[in-house]
């Protein structure tokens, strides 16, 4: 495996969370066991059979591996990922798959798996949550973060 990112890992239970950040430079984070990522602000090749993704918001340093990840897979035949985005962004990053996939026609960009958090998500006291799995649920959660956040 070709090794072009750090990775740290931390192990809880029977449960490894993998990745890195760096503020304004890069945020991955995995969980192999659940075949789960957070944020694609990198994408090490390690991470390329993790099929589903929660960006948590729309700053590049957690969002802008997205079109190389979603071309990877494609390039290499596998299933198109599923990837959870925050509802302002669902459509510009629809566009910016569009575009890149008319630019690189030989690895057509899948779209349809792009979903926005709110979508098919039960209000679930304050919060909205989504089934993962048969065994697991995400939840968001309403933050505040200090600098405005552009779709």
């Amino acid at each position: 495996m070709i090794n072009n990112l750090p990775v740290k890992t931390l192990t809880h239970k029977d449960l490894t969370i993998e990745g890195y950040s760096r503020a304004a430079v890069q945020t991955y984070w995995r969980i192999p066991e659940m075949k789960i990522g957070f944020d694609l602000g990198a994408q090490p090749w390690s991470f390329m059979g993790t099929p589903t993704w929660f960006v948590s918001h729309t700053h590049m340093d957690h969002l802008i591996a997205l079109p190389v990840y979603v071309a990877r897979r494609r390039m290499m035949k596998m299933e198109p990922p599923v990837i959870y985005l925050p509802e302002a962004a669902v459509e510009p990053m629809e566009r910016v798959l569009r575009r890149t996939s008319r630019k690189q026609r030989s690895m057509a960009l899948v779209v349809r798996n792009i979903l926005q958090c709110a979508l098919g998500m039960e209000k679930n006291a304050s919060r909205l949550s989504r089934s993962v799995s048969m065994q697991r649920t995400a939840e968001d959660s309403r933050s505040f973060h200090s600098c405005a956040q552009a779709a």
